[in-house]
């Protein structure tokens, strides 16, 4: 089921119905485990099975680690070996596609019914992070696993969260689990404004953007001007579509009672990559800042005889963002993106300019923002790509092509501004009016007409349903 569905809709209200009409917390979690668990094998059961199997697995690890100190790092490694073994087996298979196919076909078998049974399930990337923090603080003493089976499954597979997140840390959501919850009038305000948002920023804009980027990226030989009109698109899209997601995630939360975490915070007017990763896809960066970034450079610091202090300063933002790139697809593309990002991050720190750099008057800002933006572009362009070869091949191609081509790159780069004005606009309204003022009012009555007009046309999954 897809938030902008009309069966979620339905789904939903009569989940909520029946969740507040049931007072007490245990069968309100068991009504939202339930209900979790529906939605995400909706088109295929096996889905929740195989959660299902794992989160029990998970859950009887943590018991065993808080239960036998001793052994606690043997119960951690199952842990880890199930879950990324798993993870790696359903998401970086057609990574090694080519080999495996050579390896099936001289055994006999048909490699073609062998492989294509390999589908990444939606959502397994998300859940799986969110079982292996909980396992790791687990280990290290920082959580007790005092936690039902039933609160602990909801946490892992809460249907507004399960599909793209965002991650919440169980110290944010298990004591909201929890504890009792009783409907206030405040939990309808704070979600209205984000569903409308969602959907307007999904159906309108993403929904939109997203033939147009599709068809460049699927263009062979395409021109330079036409991949940068593709990316410009796609920037735009994949921040719309994606935030979208955490909108009406957040918003359906706030209608159970439940207050999720904010992913994303004005991204693209970030100065420096340290800014853009505290702003983009928040809980993932946390994640990996906690459980990568952070061991990886205490591991080095415990070693500052043997390893030179460039090389320590250097390795845990580059093997951070590699894991970052790895985790969001199996692809030589998401490789060399994340690696971008880890580069980015130790050449503007050697100049001076971390994540606590500020500029010194707006000129030298604007300058930062501009710099800052174009790699961000550039990212997206790298992250797009159907593969290496693409993005190479447009750079041995004429810059701007055919009249043809002209005129669709011209054209993709005026609908790349029209669609952004509604996002600046909504940025400056929420900068510089109160809340509560005609202006806004004004922009969501717009923002209800423009969902009712573009709600006809046809609907794509969000972007982040494939990582």
């Amino acid at each position: 089921m897809s938030f902008t569905s009309h069966e979620f809709w339905l789904f939903f209200a009569g989940i909520a119905a029946l969740y507040w009409l049931v007072r007490e917390k245990h069968w309100q979690n068991g009504l939202l485990l339930i209900a979790s668990y529906v939605f995400y094998g909706w088109v295929h059961p096996w889905l929740s099975l195989m959660l299902g199997a794992s989160t029990l697995v998970d859950f009887c690890l943590a018991k065993g680690i808080s239960r036998f100190a001793t052994r606690k790092r043997f119960f951690m490694t199952i842990s880890l070996l199930l879950n990324l073994g798993v993870l790696a087996f359903f998401k970086y298979s057609d990574f090694f596609k080519e080999n495996l196919v050579e390896l099936v076909s001289s055994l006999g078998i048909q490699s073609d019914l062998f492989l294509t049974m390999i589908l990444l399930p939606a959502g397994l990337s998300f859940y799986t992070l969110k079982k292996l923090g909980y396992m790791i603080d687990v280990a290290r003493g920082t959580l007790q696993p005092t936690h039902t089976l039933v609160d602990f499954a909801l946490y892992v597979s809460f249907f507004p969260q399960i599909i793209a997140g965002p991650i919440d840390r169980p110290q944010k959501l298990l004591p909201q689990i929890e504890s009792r919850r009783t409907w206030k009038a405040e939990y309808f305000y704070s979600a209205w404004q984000l569903i409308l948002m969602g959907l307007f920023k999904k159906i309108v804009i993403a929904n939109s953007l997203s033939p147009f980027t599709e068809r460049i990226f699927n263009l062979e030989g395409a021109t330079l001007l036409l991949a940068i009109a593709g990316a410009l698109g796609f920037t735009l899209q994949i921040l719309t579509d994606f935030s979208a997601y955490v909108d009406l995630s957040r918003g359906v939360s706030f209608l159970l009672g439940f207050d999720t975490s904010e992913n994303f915070k004005s991204p693209y007017l970030s100065l420096t990559p340290t800014e853009f990763w505290n702003r983009w896809h928040i809980t993932l960066s946390a994640w990996l800042r906690d459980y990568v970034f952070f061991p990886v450079r205490r591991w080095l610091m415990g070693r500052q005889g043997k390893i030179p202090a460039w090389f320590r300063q250097i390795i845990p933002p580059i093997m951070t963002m590699l894991v970052s790139g790895i985790w969001h697809g199996a692809g030589w593309t998401y490789l060399l993106w994340g690696l971008m990002y880890g580069i980015l991050i130790v050449l503007y720190q050697a100049f001076g300019m971390g994540g606590n750099w500020r500029p010194k008057n707006r000129l030298s800002a604007f300058f930062a923002w501009l710099v800052m933006f174009n790699f961000i572009v550039g990212g997206w362009l790298l992250f797009a790509a159907p593969s290496l070869d693409w993005v190479l091949s447009i750079f041995s191609n004429p810059i701007s092509g055919s009249i043809e081509q002209q005129v669709v790159a011209l054209i993709g780069l005026s609908l790349a501004v029209a669609y952004s004005i509604p996002m600046i606009a909504k940025t400056l309204i929420d900068r510089y009016t109160p809340e509560g003022s005609i202006i806004r009012s004004g922009y969501y009555a717009l923002a209800t007409a423009a969902i009712l007009i573009y709600s006809n046309s046809t609907m794509s999954d969000f972007i982040y349903f494939q990582f």
